[in-house]
């Protein structure tokens, strides 16, 4: 008897135990309608990688959360931008007059955001760039939201950590004149980096055709800088580091934000080429999960996605479709849906997002960390993170 009565109570304290752990929230029943939610991002083209990125991310976070409180989904409106301004501006046209939507995700570029920036309030939609991290995005309307870091808080993190923590005195600056998003990094990095007294050896800014990478860098080696500042595209970048080697020159490289997502996606040059490189992104591989992270994590083993597939344009993206989940379901009852998501959106403190917590506040930024990463074999090895 006695054996008995320990087996019962031990069923009993394991079922009790199962049902404190494996407690679960009550699954939303479907209702079978749908909110219409529109993204622009590259789907063809040069960036087209991009959009793919962002798309795999989404699709993870919505196995997660497929519905709404209320049990409705979501009705994805794609259009395709191929990260060009002019093709944004159209999208936008065709998803709040033809398609209706009731927000908008953006995954292409700084370059795209501004232009939409510039004509949101006529189309009374909100927008949540979730790439474009330009200052001046949010400058123009009430109605753009940038989810990403800001490009000013990303340039003096960059500055200050090569002169304050790498001891280093010259820098030199290469950028590229036909984007805004690196335009403003090299100018932000270059005015903070001199105001350490530190010395900015050289500046070149880079049209979109240019050839002769040797000659150039051969007059920056000349004036012996200790580390070069790179916030340019792949292409760019491989060509730069093939120049470079060609001189036997191996100063230390500091890259901007997203470049390794970017760099898995090719397939044309050597990812070791990259190896040694500091960027800076908003995630690192080795920074601590959050639990949302960690149920997106468990998400993607379930779907059979390694964590190598799944770069911080993917991330991001995940992070944007469960924070856009968050603040429509402030506005579930609400006749004025775009208003609601918009005022959602700007007065949304501590959301917790895959490695960290997001603040979007009235002025449309996202307050969030960056990290300072060393790119070795096609991972970002976490140096020092920044809020």
């Amino acid at each position: 008897m006695k054996t008995s009565h320990t087996l019962a109570l031990l069923i009993i304290i394991a079922s009790i135990f199962w049902l404190v752990t494996h407690k679960n929230t009550p699954k939303i029943k479907p209702s079978g309608k749908t909110i219409k939610i529109g993204i622009i991002a590259p789907f063809t083209g040069a960036n087209k990688n991009m959009g793919e990125a962002g798309i795999k991310g989404i699709k993870i976070a919505q196995q997660l959360i497929p519905y709404l409180d209320n049990g409705n989904a979501v009705e994805w409106v794609y259009e395709d931008d191929q990260n060009t301004p002019e093709l944004s501006i159209t999208a936008l046209k065709t998803l709040t007059e033809g398609n209706k939507v009731d927000a908008i995700l953006l995954l292409s570029e700084s370059d795209s955001a501004l232009a939409l920036a510039k004509i949101a309030e006529q189309y009374k939609t909100p927008i949540l760039a979730v790439f474009a991290s330009h200052p001046d995005l949010t400058k123009y309307s009430s109605l753009l939201n940038q989810f990403n870091f800001d490009d000013t808080f990303q340039a003096t993190v960059a500055a200050f950590y090569v002169r304050d923590e790498l001891l280093i005195d010259r820098v030199a600056v290469v950028a590229q004149s036909d984007n805004a998003h690196f335009t403003y990094l090299a100018n932000e990095f270059s005015k903070q980096f001199n105001s350490t007294e530190g010395e900015i050896t050289d500046r070149y800014d880079l049209p979109e055709n240019h050839q002769d990478y040797l000659e150039m860098l051969q007059s920056i080696k000349a004036k012996d800088p200790e580390l070069l500042y790179l916030p340019v595209s792949t292409g760019h970048l491989f060509e730069i580091k093939s120049a470079m080697t060609e001189l036997d020159w191996n100063p230390k490289i500091m890259v901007s934000d997203g470049i390794l997502a970017s760099l898995k996606a090719q397939n044309k040059y050597q990812l070791d080429m990259m190896d040694g490189m500091l960027a800076i992104d908003a995630f690192s591989h080795d920074m601590e999960f959050t639990s949302l992270g960690e149920q997106l994590l468990e998400q993607m083993i379930s779907m059979q996605i390694s964590t190598q597939e799944i770069g911080t344009n993917s991330i991001l993206a995940m992070e944007a479709y469960v924070f856009l989940m968050h603040v429509m379901n402030q506005c579930l009852e609400q006749k004025n849906k775009r208003l609601c998501i918009n005022k959602a959106i700007r007065s949304t403190i501590r959301f917790e997002g895959v490695k960290g917590l997001i603040s979007l506040t009235k002025d449309g930024k996202a307050h969030r960390s960056l990290s300072i990463n060393k790119i070795n074999d096609q991972i970002t090895e976490f140096l020092v993170r920044v809020y």
